[in-house]
């Protein structure tokens, strides 16, 4: 019984660390005028930006603006050479009429997304 705990013990610390391990990457950007995320609006201000990975190949990232609002979007990761080639994490706009649409997120890590409804 003792050897039973002592492998459950081990088993959940090493579930933890794992899981500990796994945090979603995160920045926070100032936007100077509203910008759309799909079809819905976030008004200007700071925002900061999640990337949270599922089961499978499907990444979300969740945007969350400073007045609360909060809407997650369906991404692509992006292989190593399309994303920044600096040290620098950044977003990418697209123009779309008189808006701005989020199009792409880097993080300084080289990793990047590119959100799929973005045109």
């Amino acid at each position: 019984m003792k050897i039973f705990t002592t492998l459950c013990c081990a088993a959940l610390a090493l579930g933890s660390a794992l899981y500990a391990q796994s945090s979603p990457d995160h920045m926070t950007v100032h936007f100077d005028q509203p910008v759309l995320v799909g079809e819905t609006k976030l008004p200007a201000g700071d925002c900061e930006i999640r990337v949270m990975r599922g089961a499978s190949d499907t990444t979300i990232l969740v945007l969350r603006s400073e007045n609360g609002r909060t809407i997650a979007a369906l991404a692509s990761h992006m292989n190593d050479d399309d994303a920044t080639p600096n040290d620098n994490a950044s977003i990418i706009l697209n123009r779309r009429g008189d808006d701005l649409q989020l199009s792409k997120v880097l993080f300084s890590d080289h990793s990047g997304y590119q959100l799929n409804n973005a045109e």
